[in-house]
């Protein structure tokens, strides 16, 4: 009898305690979803008054910090929560915040803390960060933990000095740049010009950094006058150039823009130094242009087929006036039949239809006739195509319909095959919204003995 009554005790103890862990888990999901039923708070709470001895709050609280409801229900009450709720909080975190910091769901909750607690809590907190910070800087969610304290928290000199001593690294990490980021943005102006002596040294290896080059971006922007000239004193390449020539001094724009115009041929072809010429001629002066335009006559055809050369093609045609681009329009019209064709040339060919003259959309329509028409399945002629019909004029359109509606040599027009294919399908729609009643019925008219064997074959 007295083992029976043991054992039941025991079990009905571990019940207990497997029914506490239950109620807890689904109090907070409740929770989390704003529902808690009455039941489950009653539950609840009878649950954790009968155990008092047995629940450790910390614990607890660790534990929902980690899960994706519990992280998003803690956040939730330290929003609303009293002092004395947030104290019992931190009391709760104390120990753990380097844990949870490198956590998903619990990094979270430590931003959270930062942004709502009062200055002494905050301290706490970066106590407990400032042994780690190198390397929750380089950690994906533990970067994001040291963002917030620099962006939040008055009492991180500390914190900043150990930023500083180890910039050159962070700079060249994928989570590091950020922090670097974070630093320029809401660190004192001695910060930044800390962070500017610190890149001056290897400026052209972190220009072409993947990472690198963001916190040369952000140098640029949050810099004083004189840090940017430090930078701009060093800068040869790279995305770092596209801002000095969008946000630079005029003289070292001007300086940075005659060392580019020496090695146009060279840069236009290559994957970084394409987008520099690009924001060369973006924001650039009338001359810079000029003498860019100049540097690439020789080579129009080539670039337009290629696949950064094809961009700077299409900024100049964008950004340049028409004396500067005629002589490159007249190569491009040249080589229309060729160009749109390509994967590269046909957003050329677009551009000149967008950008160019009237009589320059003429000549495109024009070519587009003969053999062109029997590449009609290409999705890049389609495009081409499309352009015509939504910037040319009437007599361009029409013209366009009634080379579709012509017999090709083989007895069917080429409309009957554009119906046919998924990317000139759409075209012949484009026509038939946009033709006069007599072309819409002419278009009819050169499908109308086609139909039965359009609609066999759909069956």
């Amino acid at each position: 009898m007295i083992n029976r009554f043991i054992r039941n005790f025991l079990y009905g103890n571990i019940c207990k305690v497997q029914q506490i862990q239950t109620v807890r888990v689904a109090f907070l999901h409740q929770c989390a979803k704003n529902v808690c039923p009455a039941a489950v708070i009653s539950c609840g709470t009878r649950m954790a008054s009968s155990s008092s001895s047995k629940f450790e709050p910390a614990k607890h609280v660790v534990e929902f910090a980690q899960d994706a409801r519990g992280s998003r229900f803690i956040q939730q009450k330290l929003g609303r929560a009293n002092p004395t709720e947030k104290a019992h909080l931190m009391d709760a975190l104390r120990g753990h915040v380097l844990t949870l910091a490198q956590q998903v769901y619990g990094c979270h909750v430590i931003k959270k803390a930062l942004e709502t607690v009062d200055k002494a809590s905050q301290i706490e907190i970066i106590n407990e960060i400032l042994a780690q910070v190198i390397p929750l800087s380089i950690h994906k969610f533990g970067s994001r933990v040291i963002e917030c304290v620099l962006e939040h928290c008055t009492h991180k000199r500390l914190m900043l000095e150990q930023l500083h001593e180890n910039v050159a690294t962070l700079v060249m990490d994928q989570y590091g740049c950020y922090v670097i980021e974070h630093v320029i943005e809401h660190g004192l102006p001695e910060d930044r010009e800390r962070i500017v002596r610190s890149l001056q040294g290897d400026i052209m290896k972190y220009a072409q950094d993947k990472f690198g080059c963001l916190v040369m971006k952000k140098c640029l922007i949050c810099g004083t006058a004189d840090q940017k000239k430090a930078l701009f004193d060093n800068v040869c390449v790279g995305y770092v150039i596209r801002h000095v020539i969008e946000h630079g001094l005029p003289k070292d724009r001007e300086r940075i823009v005659r060392i580019l115009q020496e090695n146009v041929p060279t840069l236009v072809m290559d994957q970084y130094g394409s987008y520099v010429i690009e924001h060369v001629l973006e924001h650039g002066l009338p001359e810079d242009r000029e003498r860019i335009v100049h540097s690439l006559h020789e080579n129009v055809n080539s670039l337009s087929i290629h696949e950064c050369g094809y961009r700077v093609i299409q900024r100049v045609l964008e950004h340049c006036t028409e004396q500067q681009k005629r002589p490159m329009l007249e190569q491009l019209l040249d080589n229309v039949p060729s160009l749109v064709t390509d994967q590269y040339g046909s957003f050329v060919i677009e551009s000149v239809l967008e950008h160019g003259r009237p009589e320059d959309r003429q000549r495109i329509v024009r070519s587009l006739q003969g053999d062109i028409l029997k590449h009609i399945h290409h999705k890049s002629i389609c495009s081409i195509i499309e352009k015509c019909l939504i910037f040319g004029t009437t007599e361009q359109k029409n013209a366009l319909i009634d080379q579709v509606c012509a017999d090709d040599g083989t007895g069917k027009p080429p409309l009957l095959q554009m119906m046919k294919k998924q990317f000139a399908n759409d075209v012949v729609l484009k026509m038939v919204d946009g033709a006069d009643s007599a072309h819409r019925d002419k278009m009819m008219f050169a499908i109308e003995e086609h139909i039965p064997a359009l609609l066999k074959r759909q069956q």
